[in-house]
């Protein structure tokens, strides 16, 4: 499957880029690469059933993401014209391998985010931080969730032109943006780099930070940093991003969601799975209790 292949690829990348320390045992080094290998399929089978064995609360969303698109003219107006305007000109200072990088497509802010896994990892290695790495890792498999679910999958489907970057100009659609919310359908395949047309919903920046904020917050069991920084990605360069209100709503909630996801498979895999069952002996009736791994 395309997730996996992504996923094995960025994992053997993330490895490669920092040495494991000596004196962390090595059950103790392999045990988190195989907890995350291992919990793959769990994950994907998850995210693709999640919403058939939760139907109120996909319903739910559902109902909420779609009362947004009915409302996102006036939303997405008034955001352009408070957060977008308060934000306007800020971004993240230029990371020094920056341009290698974005040339393959990435925006600034991926590779932000990147560089700080990998420092993250890289950190957890040298001083046998076991969170840190897992963290890492971890959000690795979000991150290749979220480019899987949002911009492969959900924007094919959704196919939503992206709104004008001013919806106060009177008639400013010009084919690729709109100032139409309702303009769903302009399929035109996959699109794997970033594109304007047909590609809003959902935001995949917003669905990659988010999830990746989900998995450090519940590894390190704190939540402002972690959405802290998400935010800081969020409004870096925030014109940029050129999506309705909706978009961003439904990206982030996707994003939870996917993390959601790969904290509990995760947790799960570290558990085990405690079965009972009846026991009949000469001597008498019991239960039999069982721990697998």
């Amino acid at each position: 499957m395309i997730a996996k292949r992504l996923l094995t690829a960025l994992l053997i990348s993330l490895g490669s880029s920092a040495t494991l320390a000596e004196g962390i045992p090595f059950s103790s080094k392999t045990s988190l690469w195989r907890e995350s290998v291992t919990t793959i399929d769990d994950d994907i089978k998850t995210i693709v059933t999640a919403p058939l064995k939760n139907p109120r609360k996909a319903a739910a969303i559902v109902a909420g993401i779609g009362a947004l698109v009915l409302l996102d003219k006036p939303l997405t107006r008034t955001y352009q014209n408070t957060v977008e305007k308060a934000f306007d000109g800020f971004a993240l200072p230029t990371l020094p391998w920056e341009k290698e990088l974005t040339d393959l497509g990435l925006a600034s802010e991926d590779v932000w985010l990147l560089s700080g896994m990998a420092g993250g990892y890289a950190y957890g290695a040298l001083t046998g931080d076991e969170r840190a790495k897992r963290a890492a890792l971890l959000s690795s498999k979000a991150m290749v969730y979220s480019f899987v679910t949002s911009q492969i999958v959900l924007k094919t489907v959704f196919s939503r032109n992206r709104p004008c970057p001013d919806l106060d100009v009177p008639n400013c659609g010009d084919g690729t943006f709109t100032d139409d919310p309702l303009d769903f359908g302009n399929y035109h395949g996959i699109s794997v780099r970033p594109d304007g047309y047909g590609t809003a919903m959902p935001s995949y920046h917003f669905t990659q930070y988010f999830a990746v904020a989900r998995v450090y917050s519940g590894v390190y069991g704190d939540s402002w940093i972690p959405y802290g920084a998400a935010a800081i990605l969020a409004v870096s360069n925030i014109r940029g991003h050129r999506h309705w209100v909706s978009d961003m709503v439904a990206g982030s909630a996707l994003g939870i969601g996917i993390g959601e996801v790969v904290l509990r498979n995760s947790d799960a895999y570290r558990a085990g799975r405690l079965t009972a069952s009846p026991l009949v002996t000469d001597e008498g009736t019991g239960l039999r209790f069982g721990m697998t791994f």
